[in-house]
């Protein structure tokens, strides 16, 4: 079945729209209008038949193919309820003589009846038909309320005056309707209110005439509601607004919309002002909720054009950041062969004519060969630190025991000479690039030499451990798998743990150069190994009381 429309039959509203629809499904596909009217008049049979005993059904109009029948008008009842024979019989019976053919089924789960007219006119329907038809009835404007209000508050307006001398008539109308009736003399008197008033404020009309009518509106919409009324009075027209007004029920204020006419005599004397108060808050929070969606809509705008933004930048930073790199490695690989030439030049000035230049020019070479060798550590420094952003590396499984023990053999004769004790227990092995993780702990390794005082022996643990991952992410948030953690700890001089992150910055240096020497790019290559690998690097520290180093690696092997 090609469904078109759906609709629920809770009252008898419903059943002029069942009509209305089948009326114009039928004139959609050719049918004559006595053909609309016969197959409208059997869906409306079936249909009255749902609202039995105040029962709850549903009903779904379409078109349906059958191989023999070709195309058929299709309607579709599904009733919770079980029908009684005595009940549905004669409905059915006369539903039946209206239409091709018409089929009951009832189950523990209820009552579904189908409603079958055959088309002659083949012609006249075709899949792509029956999707045009589906969208006219999708974009079928809803009965509103408002509509339905304002039809019969006119029609109450015309009553009034004819139904003056009948004031029971006009209280039993009144109260028949959804709406909160009124009538309201220009000194602010209540002459009537219906049940439905009665019911929503929980006041009497003695009790609204004593504490005023006023009082059951909002409190922030209380003086435009009285400088509207005043209006009104002041210039006998309309008196129209929407304002909250208090449900007794609930507590809460709904939003309703308030329309009162004047009521004049023969003489166009005003008398009175009728009015109604319709409940549209549904509708305001349908209208601001349309609002609130415009504006996430605009929001979200916002944020892809800021996120769109934002990868530009990136994308210029990240060519920037190349761009600088290779700038780096180039002018540091250049400016090696000035210097090597001031060095021999500086060597040759010293061994052929060192005895012909006084003891002031011989300090001033010593002092430009000094220079030229310190410059020539910083950009071997520079060159180092940028490869590691130009070159992408080949990661293998590394055995780390192996590479470290190498590590302390480069480093062989600073250790024997001040008789260091290290102490390097067993490492796994990981995934990663031996060249930097050769660097890493070639750096690291002579720092803790370094920075250990002469009258001192230092003594430096390695030492490795693994982490689960929710011990990193109680570390570092944003890790994820397992990880190792590598520890160098030193005795040596320490430093105050407040510059822990500021070390590992290009160029940072904590003591003078006439104290320790280096070109403080060092520890900055560590931390690029490190994030090379996908790790952190840590460094916790005391002055006078060592430093330790931590460097938490993936723990992913081959």
């Amino acid at each position: 079945m090609h469904e078109l429309t759906n609709l629920n039959l809770d009252n008898e509203m419903d059943l002029i729209l069942a009509h209305k629809r089948s009326m114009k499904l039928a004139e959609l596909t050719g049918l004559s209008l006595a053909s609309q009217t016969t197959f409208a008049t059997a869906v409306s049979e079936v249909a009255r038949l749902a609202l039995t005993d105040g029962g709850h059904a549903s009903l779904s109009l379409g078109i349906n193919t059958d191989d023999e029948r070709g195309w058929q008008l299709m309607a579709h009842l599904n009733d919770r309820r079980r029908y009684r024979s005595t009940v549905s019989d004669d409905a059915l019976s006369y539903a039946r003589r209206l239409v091709n053919d018409l089929s009951v089924t009832i189950t523990d789960r209820g009552t579904d009846i189908y409603l079958f007219c055959t088309l002659s006119d083949f012609k006249s329907v075709s899949t792509a038909r029956i999707e045009g038809w589906k969208q006219q009835f999708n974009r079928e404007p809803p009965a509103t309320p408002y509509d339905d209000i304002k039809r019969k508050n006119s029609q109450l307006q015309e009553l009034a005056e004819r139904l003056r001398l009948s004031e029971q008539q006009y209280r039993q109308m009144t109260n028949s309707l959804p709406l909160l009736i009124f009538s309201l003399t220009p000194s602010s008197q209540l002459l009537y209110i219906n049940q439905g008033f009665i019911a929503f404020t929980g006041k009497t009309l003695a009790e609204l005439n004593r504490d005023g009518w006023l009082s059951i509106y909002h409190e922030e919409d209380r003086p435009l509601v009285r400088m509207a009324w005043a209006d009104s009075v002041a210039t006998g027209l309309p008196f129209q607004g929407e304002w909250r007004i208090q449900s007794s029920h609930t507590g809460e204020y709904m939003w309703h919309m308030v329309s009162a006419s004047p009521l004049r005599n023969a003489a166009q004397q005003l008398l009175h002002w009728n009015g109604f108060m319709a409940d549209i808050n549904a509708q305001k929070v349908v209208q601001q909720t349309i609002r609130d969606n415009e504006e996430l809509r605009h929001t979200q705008d916002e944020l892809e054009n800021n996120r769109q933004q934002l990868a530009v930048n990136i994308n210029e930073l990240s060519r920037s950041n190349t761009e600088l790199s290779q700038f780096a490695y180039v002018a540091s690989h250049d400016l090696q062969e000035p210097l090597r030439k001031i060095q021999a030049f500086s060597t040759m000035l010293t061994e052929q004519y060192g005895p012909a230049l006084d003891p002031a020019a011989q300090d001033i070479i010593r002092r430009m060969q000094g220079a030229t060798g310190r410059m020539q550590e910083l950009i071997r420094g520079l060159l180092a630190y940028s490869r590691l952003n130009t070159e992408k590396p080949s990661f293998r499984l590394v055995p780390l025991t192996p590479l470290i023990n190498e590590v302390l053999g480069d480093l062989e004769t600073t250790i024997n000479d001040r008789q260091a004790v290290m102490n390097l227990e067993p490492l796994p092995s990981i995934r990663g690039n031996a060249i930097q993780l050769r660097q890493l702990f070639q750096n690291l390794l002579s720092n803790s030499l370094k920075f250990t005082p002469q009258d001192r022996i230092p003594l430096i643990h390695i030492h490795a451990s693994r982490l689960t991952e929710e011990q990193m992410q109680a570390l570092y948030p944003n890790a994820s798998g397992t990880f190792l953690s590598i520890s160098v700890q030193d005795n040596g001089i320490g430093f105050e743990q407040k510059y822990a992150d500021r070390i590992f910055n290009l160029f940072q240096r904590l003591h003078r150069r006439s104290e320790f020497a280096g070109t403080g790019i060092g520890l900055a290559v560590c931390r690029k190994v490190v994030d090379n690998h996908g790790g952190y690097l840590a460094a916790h520290s005391q002055p006078g009381l060592g430093s330790t180093f931590h460097i938490y690696l993936p723990a992913e092997t081959e």
